[in-house]
C-alpha cells in the first residue's frame, strides 16, 4: 500500500520529500539559543526526578535524604549526628531489622513524633531496647546526647501515652551521613532561603531569554567599523 504524504509536487512539477522539510525545520529550531535551552532544562528536570524517583526505590522509602535540625545526637564525646548533617535513610520490612542497643551499637532510627507544641514531625533517635506490651512490639528510643528515654503520644490520639515507638510510626533507619551538606536543605526552608532561591530562577530566566548577545553585537559592530577605518 502507497502513500502519498511522503512526497508532493511543487509548481514546476518537480517532487519534493515533506519528511526531509521538516527535519531541516527541526534543524533550525534545534539551531536557536532559546530552544536549546528550553531542551537542557527539561533534560535536567527529568534527569532529577528520575534520580529521586529512583533513589526512593532504592532506599525503599519516601524519605531518602533528610537534615539533622536538632542537636540531640550529638554526643559531646561521639558527635554521632551534628545540625546540618545530612542522612540517609532506608526503609525497613519490620522491627527484627532493627537493632536495639545501647549507644554506640543500636540502629538510628527516624520516625513520626507527635509534639505537643509543634505537632507531627520527623525525629532521629537511637533505638536503645525494645518492650513487648499487649502483645505488641515498641521501641525504645533516645537520643544520644538525651539524658533519658523518649516519650512517645499516639499520632490519632495525642492525649495518649505510648509504652514506646510503635512499628507503624518507624520511616527507617539511617545507614549513612555526610556533615554539614544538609546545612543547605535547612536554609533552604527558612523565608530567606526561598527569597534567594526564587531571585536564583528568575536571574537565570533573564540572563537566557532576553537578547542581552545581540545588544552587544550592536555595541561591538561601530567599535569594529571604526577599527577598521
Amino acid at each position: 500500500m502507497q502513500t502519498s504524504s511522503s512526497r508532493s509536487p511543487d509548481r514546476n512539477g518537480v517532487k519534493v520529500t515533506t519528511t526531509s522539510v521538516k527535519q531541516s525545520r527541526l534543524r533550525r529550531a534545534l539551531k536557536n539559543d532559546y530552544v536549546k535551552t528550553a531542551v537542557i532544562i527539561v533534560i535536567v528536570i527529568g534527569s532529577v526526578i528520575s534520580f529521586w524517583f529512583g533513589i526512593k526505590a532504592v532506599l525503599r522509602t519516601e524519605y531518602p535524604f533528610m537534615a539533622v535540625a536538632s542537636p540531640s545526637m550529638d554526643d559531646p564525646i561521639m558527635h554521632t549526628l551534628r545540625v546540618g548533617d545530612l542522612i540517609f535513610v532506608q526503609g525497613y520490612v519490620d522491627l527484627a531489622a532493627i537493632y536495639a542497643a545501647p549507644k554506640p551499637n543500636g540502629d538510628i532510627v527516624v520516625f513520626w513524633h507527635w509534639d505537643s507544641y509543634r505537632g507531627l514531625e520527623h525525629w532521629v533517635h537511637r533505638a536503645i531496647d525494645k518492650v513487648t506490651v499487649g502483645g505488641k512490639t515498641y521501641l525504645i528510643t533516645q537520643g544520644d546526647a538525651n539524658y533519658g528515654s523518649d516519650n512517645h503520644l499516639s499520632i490519632t490520639e495525642p492525649h495518649t501515652v505510648l509504652p514506646g515507638l510503635p512499628e507503624e510510626y518507624v520511616v527507617g533507619k539511617v545507614v549513612a551521613n555526610v556533615p554539614v551538606i544538609g546545612q543547605v536543605a535547612l536554609f533552604l526552608q527558612t523565608p530567606s532561603g526561598r527569597i534567594i532561591i526564587v531571585a536564583l530562577v528568575v536571574a537565570l530566566l533573564i540572563v537566557e531569554f532576553i537578547p542581552f548577545s545581540k545588544w552587544r553585537k550592536k555595541e561591538q559592530a561601530p567599535e569594529q567599523e571604526q577599527v577598521e577605518a
